[in-house]
């Protein structure tokens, strides 16, 4: 009587076996698209709201709008960690920063970018370290510390309108910003170092309505005494080129999943492409070739700053995107910046939609991605952004795109089974050899609901249990290594 009981067993066994392998080959790829934004302290932009605050204060405000961007369904924060020559972390290198408390070089009493790692992943985004390499003070309300660069190396500053400047041309101020991102790439567990479009300062014109140069002509004469060739412009480029080249070989040296990457103006040149640009040339002006730095594949993802509207005729969205898109030899992403800041002023929140929808339309030359400048309009729901981003553009998750000249490792499936904790159902999960373990950076939860699979959420790589979906058939948990890319889901039926 026992052996038909077994023969019935097994068979259920391997229906189940057979269903779950059917349902495994049956799941999606994962929705894909960078969706980000900046979070700026310097002058307490978006944070902390105003210097001097006490920590727990400062804590609640930042975790409010970390909570608050994974609400949105953001992915990816890049949060500024060296608004102006300091820190807005533990470093030896600089010293903590006045818009934490109103005194340079006065410790916080704890550490914001170790904090907003921590909890960024907690919830499933990247967390991105910000850094300005060149500026040295933003204005003049707080006084440099004794340790601050004007301070120790007055000879390598100079005031340029309203702020304090780092000289390029100095290789102990480049040498002094690559060390700086670097200790923070050694020492933190973050997902990406950026820089944004400050290289050389933006001119200013003075009152005779002329360009006022910046204020490196003993620099270059140095440099020319010492037999350099190049015009005062290429060797301002040079300066730049080289920092941008070493921070990107430095973090590869370090932690080659790390991304770096760099938001420049939104245009390389006027007329480029032909017959668009307006007055500024962020080539000749500010130092920047951005287009050599996309082509010799010194950026992870690109970000230029394409804050005009689409239907700018010298200046709009969707040309710029298109050019940077033919300039993109190498493959790097581009995901390029949006002004939600200007809703309420030269645009309306469906502008913004728009321009996502410009992206996605592009998905077969690049999976899609954005940064919002800066999440304090999707913070404050400015013009109803949040609203309606999260009602028609941000309807379900997505992870982030990989990118295969990082890392490419093939992940197994994991085991994934179900647990019922104070009567509540869970999902669990691990790969059944432990070594993969330290190879997976992410998870992502797949579930089935009314018959269709969604990308549900994502956790870090020490979350190995999460509620069951509501509505969930079935459950899909693919690890993900460290540069994003997939492997094979696990499957688990309610």
């Amino acid at each position: 009587m026992m052996k038909p009981k077994l023969c019935i067993t097994f068979a259920a066994a391997l229906i189940g076996l057979m269903g779950a392998l059917s349902a495994q080959n049956a799941v999606p790829s994962p929705a894909r698209e960078l969706r980000g934004s900046w979070i700026a302290t310097v002058r307490n932009i978006n944070w902390p709201s105003e210097p001097g605050l006490p920590v727990a204060k400062q804590k609640e405000q930042l975790l409010t709008l970390i909570d608050s961007a994974a609400k949105l369904r953001l992915n990816a924060l890049i949060f500024q960690v060296r608004p102006a020559g300091d820190a807005m972390y533990a470093s030896t290198l600089e010293p903590w920063s006045p818009f934490l408390t109103g005194e340079m070089g006065q410790s916080p009493g704890w550490d914001p970018l170790a904090f907003a790692i921590d909890e960024a992943h907690k919830r499933g985004m990247e967390l991105h370290a910000w850094f300005n390499p060149y500026r040295a003070l933003a204005g003049e309300k707080h006084a440099p510390s004794p340790d601050h660069i004007h301070r120790k190396h007055p000879e390598w500053t100079m005031k340029y309108h309203i702020d304090w400047w780092m000289d390029p041309g100095v290789s102990e101020v480049r040498q002094q910003a690559i060390a700086v991102m670097l200790d923070v790439t050694r020492r933190y567990d973050v997902d990406g170092i950026h820089i944004d479009d400050y290289f050389y300062p933006y001119p200013i014109m003075g009152p005779d309505k002329k360009k006022v140069e910046f204020p490196d002509a003993d620099t270059y004469a140095c440099y020319k005494a010492a037999g350099g060739a190049l015009e005062l412009t290429a060797w301002r480029r040079q300066n730049v080129d080289q920092t941008v080249q070493a921070i990107y070989e430095g973090i590869k040296g370090i932690k080659r999943h790390v991304k770096f990457g760099i938001s420049p103006f939104g245009l390389w040149r006027p007329n480029h492409p032909e017959g668009t640009g307006g007055g500024l040339d962020p080539y000749e002006d500010l130092g920047a070739d951005s287009k050599k730095w996309l082509q010799k594949g010194w950026v992870d993802y690109f970000t230029p700053q394409l804050y005009w509207t689409i239907d700018r005729p010298k200046l709009g969205f969707i040309t710029y995107y298109d050019w940077w898109l033919q300039q993109n030899t190498q493959g790097r992403h581009i995901w390029p910046g949006m002004n939600t800041s200007n809703i309420g002023k030269d645009r309306v929140a469906g502008e913004i939609l728009r321009q996502m929808s410009v992206l996605r339309e592009r998905s077969l030359k690049m999976t899609p991605g954005h940064f919002h400048w800066n999440f304090g309009a999707l913070h404050e729901n400015t013009g109803k952004i949040a609203t309606y981003t999260m009602e028609r553009a941000y309807t379900t998750h997505a992870i982030p795109p990989s990118s295969p000249w990082l890392s490419q490792v093939a992940l197994p499936a994991p085991l994934v089974g179900k647990t019922q904790p104070e009567g509540k159902l869970h999902v669990e999960w691990k790969h059944a050899d432990a070594r993969w373990m330290s190879h997976t950076r992410w998870w992502v939860l797949q579930a089935q609901i009314g018959g269709r699979w969604v990308t549900w959420k994502s956790f870090f790589k020490d979350q190995l249990r999460a509620e069951w979906p509501a509505g969930a058939t079935v459950i899909a948990i693919r690890p993900c290594g460290p540069a994003w890319e997939a492997g094979e889901p696990g499957i688990v039926v309610k």
